[in-house]
């Protein structure tokens, strides 16, 4: 008998542990592999959509002398879609619900109740506003990144926002959608003005924090902060 091999009770043993590594390495490498994901999508979309708004002023003057900023539809079709290559337009949102870049087969946030959103907070609450029902326009890159617009000034600057995967989940603020705001001629993350407290605790509103009322709406302001990490989840 070769006393060199194992028996079928060491494999056994063997496998069991290689079994319970696994379970307790691999959910923190995928989530070490997600944010590292939603991380490198969202400097695409932000320098895509930095590039496409510097290529048009450069064409049409300042951006916030543009005659058109009452309207979304004309500010993403005569500006912006012209400088992204395969950029297709969605319209106005059908509703402040169903605001970006929206077709019938998306999947909604419980979708069996009048209640049917397209996107939540990092708190779980359906996001209404501040998209506008009529107002906000949105288009997708080639890649399936969907970038939203509002064109009214609210909050010191017209709002852009980016959903890093269009169609797919979860569709919550801080994972795959991020916002963004129009100021001096120039995209910045909103919240950039709020001091580092404030992005990263729980006691504002919107704040960048899993237990904020409303989380999520300054989480690329964080991320950027944080040298492009995602330390919150």
């Amino acid at each position: 008998m070769d006393k060199s091999a194992f028996t079928l009770a060491e494999v056994l043993i063997t496998l069991g542990i290689i079994g319970i590594v696994a379970a307790m390495t691999l959910p923190a490498l995928k989530a070490k592999h997600e944010k590292i994901e939603t991380v490198t999508r969202l400097k695409t979309a932000y320098s895509v959509i930095n590039q496409a708004f510097k290529m048009a002023e450069a064409k049409n003057g300042d951006i916030d002398s543009w005659a058109e900023w009452d309207d979304a539809e004309l500010i993403i079709k005569k500006y912006i879609i012209p400088e992204i290559k395969g950029a297709k337009y969605y319209g106005l949102a059908q509703k402040s619900t169903l605001a970006l870049c929206y077709d019938k087969n998306f999947k909604l946030h419980n979708a069996q109740t009048d209640n049917s959103s397209q996107y939540t907070w990092l708190d779980d609450v359906y996001i209404t506003t501040p998209f506008i029902r009529n107002i906000t326009g949105s288009l997708a890159f080639t890649n399936g990144i969907c970038i939203g617009l509002n064109p009214v000034r609210a909050d010191h600057g017209q709002k852009i926002f980016v959903d890093i995967n269009g169609m797919k989940g979860p569709n919550k603020a801080g994972y795959d959608l991020f916002f963004f705001v129009i100021v001096n001629n120039s995209i910045k993350p909103y919240g950039w003005d709020w001091s580092y407290e404030e992005l990263t605790g729980s006691g504002r509103q919107n704040a960048c924090n899993l237990k904020a009322k409303y989380g999520g709406e300054v989480c690329a302001a964080r991320i950027m902060s944080e040298g492009w990490q995602i330390n919150y989840r």
